[in-house]
């Protein structure tokens, strides 16, 4: 049976298994990414940025004035960078800004000195090295 391309057992290049990959492992980490936001926005701003406040209360270098706000806007972010991963749209700007998150919450978490967490980060930041460097 012929395809897309009319050549006889080629895929075209959309439903080549490395194509569909791709799409997969990016909608789930989109799915992944929003759904921390949505969750985060659903408890509340308060419990989001108290919760905040607590994992810095021993960091003297971090003050609140400049957590509060990161952890106001935090929620949103991961929201919307999901989302643009989810359904592919504006995907090489979502993942930069997604990258550059990540980077951002990596150099807090390394401030608590949370080691354990720094390499869930790291994964996350695996994810967006992957996914942009792959993008076609």
């Amino acid at each position: 049976m012929a395809n897309v391309t009319g050549v006889q057992g080629q895929d075209s290049e959309w439903q080549s298994n490395g194509a569909i990959a791709y799409g997969l492992f990016r909608f789930t980490f989109g799915l992944n990414l929003m759904m921390r936001g949505v969750v985060r926005i659903a408890l509340g701003q308060a419990a989001f940025q108290g919760y905040m406040l607590k994992q810095f209360e021993n960091v003297p270098v971090m003050p609140p004035s400049l957590l509060i706000p990161f952890a106001a806007v935090l929620p949103f972010a991961e929201t919307l960078i999901g989302l643009l991963i989810l359904v592919g749209f504006q995907t090489r700007t979502a993942l930069i800004a997604g990258a550059l998150m990540i980077a951002a919450l990596t150099f807090g978490t390394m401030l608590r000195q949370d080691f354990t967490i720094a390499w869930l980060q790291l994964d996350y930041a695996l994810a967006f090295f992957v996914l942009l460097a792959c993008r076609s």
